[in-house]
């Protein structure tokens, strides 16, 4: 009930709600207790529930040890909102590395750029545009954008949470892209929703060819992709299949997983 409450406001009406329920914890936290400079007051936050701090180390963890990522790595991350991600790599990449991080949403980019002046191989870029979850003033789709990167650029893309809240042709689009500007043997570490016959479709009611929907209102707020179709279509664009990891929404054993959303590591060939 409260989660289709949430989905009927706007965007923006969705950010002040958060913004007032966190107030408390938020000037408590800040009176109270000095909180570490690259977690964001809780309220600002919009990449999910749970702590910011250990999802986002747990994340960089599973990073770590299922892709060949290292301390000289140039890393994309897509959907990098509040820097959830951005956080544990900036402990851990040199000088030699190279983060780069943009979002449709401004002000947690804003934040970010704020917070990461003392790294200066961390950059955060805002591309507005259109999704009627996140955005709704923009004019541009995901569908059609390019990423503004070389060729063969960076050794790792991330992507969390974000597959999850694009259309069908975006998701195209962007593991395209994604392609492009991988170099030969790096890594794009992906969370989806990936369907399967036998799995409980009690989330996803609204089916439609190769994807489902959580909500026909606000069509972005949670899509499920065929785990086949996708596999398929990285198949086509050139990726080899790497590693897949089921989430607990499927299983509702959360200890028996990495993230309640599934993950998908895929392969840009040699």
């Amino acid at each position: 009930m409260l989660r289709r409450l949430y989905f009927i406001l706007s965007p923006l009406g969705r950010r002040i709600v958060r913004r007032i329920y966190y107030l408390p914890f938020d000037c408590f936290n800040r009176v109270v207790r000095k909180s570490e400079s690259l977690i964001p007051p809780k309220g600002m936050s919009y990449v999910g529930s749970g702590n910011f701090k250990l999802l986002g180390d747990k994340f960089f963890n599973h990073i770590f040890e299922t892709t060949k990522v290292s301390e000289n790595s140039k890393i994309l991350d897509i959907g990098c909102g509040i820097g959830r991600i951005a956080r544990p790599f900036a402990y851990y990449l040199t000088k030699s590395g190279k983060y780069v991080g943009f979002d449709i949403i401004d002000y947690g980019i804003r934040w970010c750029k704020k917070n990461y002046k003392k790294y200066p191989n961390f950059y955060f870029e805002h591309y507005p545009l259109k999704n009627d979850l996140y955005n709704l003033s923009a004019n541009k789709s995901a569908s059609e954008f390019v990423f503004p990167y070389s060729n063969n650029e960076f050794d790792l893309v991330v992507l969390i949470s974000v597959f999850t809240h694009m259309q069908k042709q975006e998701v195209v689009n962007y593991l395209n892209q994604i392609y492009r500007v991988l170099q030969p043997g790096a890594y794009c570490y992906a969370t989806f929703f990936l369907t399967e016959s036998n799995d409980n479709q009690s989330l996803f009611p609204y089916n439609f060819e190769n994807y489902s929907l959580h909500n026909l209102k606000v069509k972005n707020a949670n899509v499920a992709y065929d785990k086949g179709f996708i596999l398929k279509t990285s198949e086509e664009i050139g990726y080899k299949f790497y590693q897949s990891f089921d989430g607990w929404w499927k299983t509702e054993h959360k200890a028996d997983n990495v993230d309640f959303q599934d993950i998908l590591i895929l392969q840009k060939p040699k």
